[in-house]
């Protein structure tokens, strides 16, 4: 799994929240029209919890790939012999040979979907609770400083100002929360 899905995973998760959040202050939208934007992406990857979720989804695709490239290439010695032997071989030995690379290519195939799902899941399992403390402290860093509204600067927005950009401040109160739960 690449960072650039993992990233959009969660501006969509994020955003998601933020539009629950922002439509359940409705009422104190009417008292106060302030409005702020959040880089979550920014957040999340520059937050100490971000980096430790991300640091440990990095080990296992390193795990991941250092086990698979062992039987990459032995698919890739395999398939190299059929082409510089097969000029040689019977036509049964030749018909062997290519079904044992098709075979042994469906099982890393199969190998690497496992291992995609694998990653997903401990993805979902690590990033949830970040994910959840986020959103308790963007809720509160809105409803602190009297905001009506924060959305997410990465989800669709065409422009916006950079004053309104309060990520940093979500990002500060976020990782002073991890401080303080060690």
């Amino acid at each position: 799994m690449n960072l650039r899905n993992f990233s959009s995973c969660l501006v969509v998760a994020i955003w998601v929240s933020v539009a629950c959040l922002a439509s359940s202050n409705a009422v104190a939208a009417e008292s106060s029209n302030k409005i702020a934007t959040v880089d979550i992406q920014k957040v999340l990857l520059g937050s100490a919890a971000g980096q430790e979720v991300k640091k440990e989804l990095e080990e296992k695709v390193a795990e991941l790939q250092g086990t698979f490239q062992k039987e990459q290439e032995e698919v890739d010695a395999l398939r190299s012999e059929i082409e510089k032997k097969s000029s040689v071989w019977s036509q049964q030995v030749r018909e062997e040979k290519e079904r044992e690379y098709q075979k042994r290519v469906r099982e890393v195939q199969l190998k690497t979907e496992d291992a995609q799902f694998e990653l997903q899941q401990m993805e979902k399992q690590l990033m949830g609770p970040v994910l959840n403390e986020l959103q308790k402290v963007i809720k509160e860093v809105g409803e602190k400083n009297g905001y009506a509204m924060i959305m997410d600067s990465r989800a669709g927005l065409l422009y916006v100002d950079e004053a309104l950009d309060i990520s940093d401040a979500v990002q500060k109160e976020l990782n002073d929360r991890k401080k303080a739960a060690k």
